[in-house]
């Protein structure tokens, strides 16, 4: 296995064992301590950057990984959920990282499960923002996300072929109509989403992170879904790991029946509902404060200047 960091720490890379390449970003402060940060859906790697400036200031190193076939990592065919923990035990191997944090937003939280589930005796806490629950172990999880005009768990349980060819249609109609793409997505959103993208720098990255997953085509979108819709090979009492959830109360995509659920399961998991907060309050400076703050305290760090970094009163945490 090789390591070849890049010139830029948007793009690394090194090389897994069955030669696949896994690219991931480099944000933060580069001796500070690690967070392994797996992305949403539509995502990619781009999206460790919005957290680059508040991990810096509070002394954590964001490592954004590039899931199989999306952005600049290769494709695995027949994937399933625990083969991402067994990519991050490799990428710990390769960099070195006796313990880290684990944090996924949206369908990165089952990620971070399968993470705590597969390398818990690595993982020193979890961290799941608006993630999705194990639909295997909620019985009318499909119908929930109904409400949330999201048919994909159900397309999938009717027919896989089915479900591809959604997605196939759907990409291919959003790489060639980007704007329409944003505009609608945009629409979706809560009304506090759509204030954090009025920033211009934050709407760029945003944009940008979508765009590069887009172009990944259907065929890696699509698998990456399907390992999340289908059973994940582990059950949520499993989890041995400490796992802070927070859930958007206004969130559109993602029901809070998900966050509770999983914090009725996961032993030592700690709720926290968000009331004003939609699905994109990872991108709000003040939340990322108060998140790197909170994990200071349990991780026993301190800032690289001595102090404690402080959230945004108006987005505790």
């Amino acid at each position: 296995m090789t390591y070849s960091p890049s010139p830029s720490h948007d793009l690394c890379t090194l090389v897994l064992e069955d030669g696949r390449r896994l690219a991931y970003s480099d944000y933060g402060a580069p001796s500070g301590y690690p967070v392994i940060f797996a992305h949403g859906m539509p995502g990619s790697r781009l999206e460790g950057r919005f957290f680059d400036e508040q991990a810096r200031a509070a002394g954590f190193r964001i490592l954004a990984l590039d899931r199989p076939g999306i952005g600049a990592s290769n494709y695995q065919p027949d994937r399933r959920l625990l083969d991402y923990s067994d990519d991050v035990g490799q990428f710990a191997d390769q960099l070195e990282l006796a313990s880290f944090v684990h944090m996924g937003w949206s369908s990165g939280g089952s990620r971070t499960l399968a993470c705590a589930y597969s390398l818990g005796d690595r993982i020193s806490q979890a961290v799941v923002l608006s993630g999705y629950t194990h639909f295997a172990e909620l019985p009318d999880s499909h119908t929930l996300l109904l409400k949330t005009r999201w048919p994909g768990p159900v397309l999938a349980e009717l027919s896989t072929p089915l479900f591809r060819a959604v997605v196939d249609v759907v990409v291919w109609i959003s790489r060639r109509r980007p704007g329409i793409y944003l505009r609608k997505a945009r629409s979706m959103v809560s009304e506090q989403d759509r204030q954090l993208l009025e920033d211009e720098t934050l709407r760029d990255y945003f944009r940008e992170d979508q765009i590069a997953c887009l172009d990944s085509g259907g065929r890696a979108i699509a698998t990456d879904l399907l390992t999340e819709m289908t059973d994940w090979g582990f059950r949520l009492a499993q989890v041995p790991v400490p796992t802070l959830i927070y859930q958007g109360q206004q969130d559109p995509f993602v029901p809070e029946r998900f966050a509770h659920h999983m914090a009725e399961h996961i032993t030592g998991a700690d709720l926290n509902l968000l009331p004003e907060s939609g699905h994109l309050y990872p991108l709000d400076p003040g939340f990322q404060a108060g998140l790197f703050h909170r994990l200071q305290d349990i991780l026993g760090l301190e800032a690289p200047n001595g102090t404690r970094t402080r959230a945004n009163e108006a987005n505790p945490v």
